[in-house]
């Protein structure tokens, strides 16, 4: 696993008390830096650990003047219907916003993202596909500047449990043939000493046409030759600079390292796949994407590959989430000279004429290389699909992406709506859903 200097490790009680989830924990604590004594605590603790800074850590990392590895927190998910009770206990007790604790609760095994349907706020504004997301963990090692998940990362160990509602979740969703595992955390971290996502890897390799995908900074794959994964697991790089992943991304995999994991992904038998993303427009950025582009086809064959510049930031805030003095200083200024344009827009802080020559580029330079491998948009405007979208040969509605939940290895094009075909299905039956399900 990873080099790991956690300041705490907290043992939730019901995972102390089983044996084969606490030998998961212990190996992980021998294999710290610094071996640490672990916190067993109960629900009845968690007042007191918030109010003594459990969470304190959370925030944009760019903006702390130092950023620590996160504390671990291995606690099980909850298959019993009892948030709200479990939430109302802690309000109780003075715990404002207990949902915060959601995650630490073992409240966030599965979630549905409405993405472009009634109720998404953002529906107008990028292009993404409902789905179910799915979640082992909540939090970061790789301090990335403009991520704010780090200061503690939560680890649910009830792979068991978990399987077998996830079973039952995907009985009620046929449509849904692939599960994004993760988005808020990067799960080979802590592995193989963990043994949580090789289990989730293996019972996705007993299943028959569905996927689990797994999306990564990582260069930590070498534990996962000997896995039974049947061809049911796809591994996504965000892949970026050598610029960007040494300086923006410290703890991640650099991007050969990246790109050399993949490689052995690959000959394991995994579908491989990227995305650049996020697209950080350092000085020297197109010779970045060429070297990238080349790197990626010299050692591996991927069935996708899609493109996303940094967004979802306010230029006022730029400053706090990327060093300003590694930016391209024309395209820094164009941000800045679009603050009133974009500042309605989640794609912000970079206007559309500077995403568009970026994703020209990038294109440009994986067509030296591949003439055929689909290459798309992730997250982007409606409005810029339609202005670039015949230029990469697909439109919003039919690309094929990295991580929705119909891209099944070799990346074929949607063919169904992939707006009004997903729905949600539990009608409440599964336990572990956010967000709670609630009859129309």
């Amino acid at each position: 696993m990873y080099r790991v200097n956690a300041p705490a490790v907290y043992v939730e009680d019901l995972v102390a008390k089983n044996p084969a989830y606490m030998t998961k924990v212990d190996r992980v604590v021998a294999a710290l830096e610094n071996p640490v004594e672990p916190v067993i605590y109960t629900e009845g603790d968690l007042p007191d650990l918030m109010a003594n800074g459990l969470m304190s850590g959370r925030g944009i990392m760019g903006d702390k003047e130092m950023v620590r590895d996160p504390a671990l927190l291995f606690n099980t998910f909850k298959f019993d219907g009892q948030r709200q009770a479990r939430l109302d206990r802690l309000a109780a007790a003075g715990v404002e916003k207990p949902s915060r604790l959601d995650e630490v609760l073992g409240h966030t095994a599965f979630y549905w993202a409405n993405y472009n349907q009634e109720g998404d706020h953002a529906r107008n504004d990028k292009v993404c596909r409902p789905c179910w997301r799915v979640h082992q963990q909540r939090g970061c090692l790789h301090k990335c500047t403009y991520c704010s998940l780090g200061g503690l990362l939560t680890v649910g160990v009830n792979t068991d449990e978990y399987c077998h509602w996830f079973g039952k979740l995907m009985e009620k969703h046929p449509w849904q043939l692939t599960y994004l595992l993760d988005d808020d955390a990067d799960p080979p971290g802590l592995e193989p000493e963990l043994g949580c996502l090789g289990e989730l890897i293996e019972w996705f390799g007993t299943l028959e046409n569905r996927y689990l995908i797994i999306h990564t900074k990582t260069w930590n794959t070498e534990w996962m030759r000997d896995l039974k994964h049947n061809g049911n697991t796809i591994l996504v790089w965000s892949v970026t600079s050598p610029t960007q992943s040494q300086l923006i991304e410290p703890d991640t995999g650099t991007t050969d390292q990246r790109i050399e994991a993949a490689r052995i992904a690959q000959e394991a038998g995994y579908q491989i796949r990227y995305k650049f993303k996020p697209i950080v427009p350092v000085k020297g950025w197109r010779e970045d994407a060429a070297y990238t582009a080349k790197r990626i086809f010299e050692r591996t064959n991927p069935d996708v590959i899609t493109l996303c510049t940094f967004m979802w930031t306010h230029f006022k805030d730029l400053p706090g989430k990327l060093p300003l003095d590694l930016l391209d200083p024309e395209f820094l200024a164009a941000a800045e000279a679009a603050q009133e344009e974009m500042s309605q827009t989640l794609t912000r802080p970079f206007p559309p004429q500077v995403r568009a020559e970026i994703y020209r580029h990038h294109l440009q330079e994986i067509r030296r290389w591949d003439k055929d491998i689909p290459v798309s948009l992730s997250t982007e405007s409606f409005s810029l699909w339609k202005e670039i979208g015949e230029e990469f040969g697909y439109k919003a509605n039919n690309y094929p992406c990295g991580c929705g939940p119909f891209t099944v290895p070799g990346a074929p094009k949607v063919e169904c709506n992939p707006f009004t075909v997903p729905h949600r299905a539990d009608n409440g039956e599964i336990p572990g859903c956010m967000p709670p399900f609630r009859k129309a």
